[in-house]
């Protein structure tokens, strides 16, 4: 089960991406516009309450980084993140979006920093010619491009201990390791 933050591009990366019949992928994005980290754990903890886990089944917390790591938000966060820890949630952030990810799979990003979504998402323009978060990549990825994103990523984190990436950098490798 993931609880992301982000209403479209996650959903359509983990549908399009991971279909087995060996793994039940389940996406709980926002649709009701409470993106905050306590709105979107809470969604992972009544998950956890309506249905009957077992052993094998994981939870994961995806958040973005970008505002929450503000100044004015941080200590939120934080606490999110440790409240996740604690209920034994993994955690895949990226910072500073998960659209940064999804660049990963083309790009490599090397030590950029990139400040914002919008930046990011100029950025997945220039490289894959045309990009919308609802709409997702307009450009295939394989297993290859995949694997490379996963390479990049690891590249990227410096620290794997942390919570989240401190710099430019995405955990969403993390989870994709474990459904390939």
């Amino acid at each position: 089960m993931i609880a992301t933050e982000d209403t479209f591009a996650a959903r359509r990366y983990f549908d399009s991406n991971f279909r087995s019949t060996r793994i039940h992928i389940e996406i709980l994005p926002t649709e009701d516009c409470h993106s905050a980290p306590e709105h979107v754990l809470e969604r992972l903890d009544q998950y956890r309450k309506q249905y009957q886990l077992g052993d094998d089944d994981e939870l994961w917390l995806m958040l973005d980084t970008d505002h929450w790591t503000e100044p004015a938000h941080v200590a939120n966060f934080t606490r999110v993140c440790q409240e996740a820890a604690q209920k034994h949630c993994q955690l895949a952030h990226s910072n500073p979006c998960f659209d940064l990810w999804l660049l990963l799979h083309v790009q490599d990003i090397g030590a950029s920093q990139f400040k914002n979504f919008k930046c990011v998402e100029a950025q997945l323009k220039v490289a894959v010619g045309r990009y919308n978060k609802r709409r997702g990549l307009a450009y295939p990825l394989t297993r290859e491009t995949i694997l490379a994103a996963i390479s990049r990523a690891e590249k990227l984190d410096t620290a794997p201990a942390e919570r989240w990436p401190q710099r430019t950098g995405s955990h969403v490798y993390r989870i994709v390791k474990k459904l390939l």
